[in-house]
């Protein structure tokens, strides 16, 4: 992997980072078919088109107190870097870093390489990003649910809250038939990882976005730290809640939707009356944002 950071923040920071993934959840990417992965080789910046009000929420997001930090950790080859940041840079977004797979240093740190399965590269990539990050900081993750983000996701934060030790990770690892030189080098950032956390919970929350059509109670399993939503207007109504947009930011958001006649149904009533059935949002919340004034 190759890690690039723009943006050094100060030992102090003591606010939230928002981390998110690129393909299926920034950017409606195709690598299900053979021909699909070719494709985005392929493709120039402009080509690339992202999902509906991610682009919307990535700049409601940085437009909080303080320009948030925001960096992304992609599975996409280091070649693409130049096309992603030109992607980037179309859709108005700035970043403070990007993580992307470098093949050839992926298999010497690891012995193995993995093209479809990401479980041991995405989990360090987040434990060796950590490592950069002010220990006060706290985290926001975004991913989808194509591939294992919810399981990747959770157990990083499970291993930075300390509840995962030494031996509970090895039997972890074995169960996703993970190498031994996979197993010791996660191992190793892991135990890294926790020993510069000084916080009892460092991911605040995880978001997953559904684009496998799921039922997001699919996910309950996973806690209260880790929601599913159906579209990005649900996730910023949660984040209009958590005080991280502003009431103008979520109308935004919701713009880049049809919310009155959608062909998938979620209305926007409908889609705030789901998050409250789940209490996800409040009832104050819910009256302020489906008034639309």
């Amino acid at each position: 992997m190759r890690c690039f950071q723009y943006r050094k923040l100060p030992e102090t920071f003591d606010q939230d980072l928002y981390i998110w993934d690129v393909d299926k959840t920034y950017l409606q990417t195709n690598f299900e078919s053979l021909r699909g992965l070719i494709q985005i080789f392929f493709e120039y910046s402009i080509d690339k088109k992202s999902l509906p009000g991610a682009k919307e929420l990535l700049l409601e997001l940085r437009r909080g107190k303080g320009l948030p930090p925001l960096f992304f950790i992609s599975a996409s080859p280091v070649g693409l870097k130049k096309i992603l940041e030109g992607k980037f840079l179309l859709d108005g977004i700035q970043h403070d870093g990007i993580i992307l797979k470098d093949y050839r240093r992926l298999r010497q740190l690891l012995g193995k390489l993995r093209i479809k399965n990401n479980f041991s590269y995405k989990l360090l990539c987040l434990l060796t990003h950590r490592l950069k990050m002010p220990p006060c900081s706290t985290e926001l993750l975004f991913g989808d649910d194509f591939e294992q983000d919810a399981d990747v996701y959770s157990l990083y934060a499970d291993i930075l809250s300390q509840k995962w030790g030494e031996k509970e990770l090895k039997v972890r690892f074995k169960s996703e038939k993970l190498t031994r030189r996979e197993q010791k080098k996660l191992i190793e950032a892991a135990l890294k990882a926790q020993k510069g956390t000084v916080l009892p919970n460092v991911v605040r929350k995880i978001f997953i976005h559904l684009v496998r059509s799921k039922e997001a109670s699919a996910f309950d399993r996973y806690g209260d730290r880790l929601v599913a939503t159906y579209t990005y207007a649900q996730t910023a109504a949660i984040l209009f809640e958590m005080g991280k947009i502003s009431k103008p930011g979520f109308r935004r958001v919701a713009n880049a939707f049809d919310l009155k006649y959608p062909q998938d149904g979620w209305t926007l009533k409908k889609s705030l009356q789901n998050l409250k059935d789940r209490s996800l949002i409040s009832d104050q919340t819910f009256e302020e944002l489906a008034l639309w004034k």
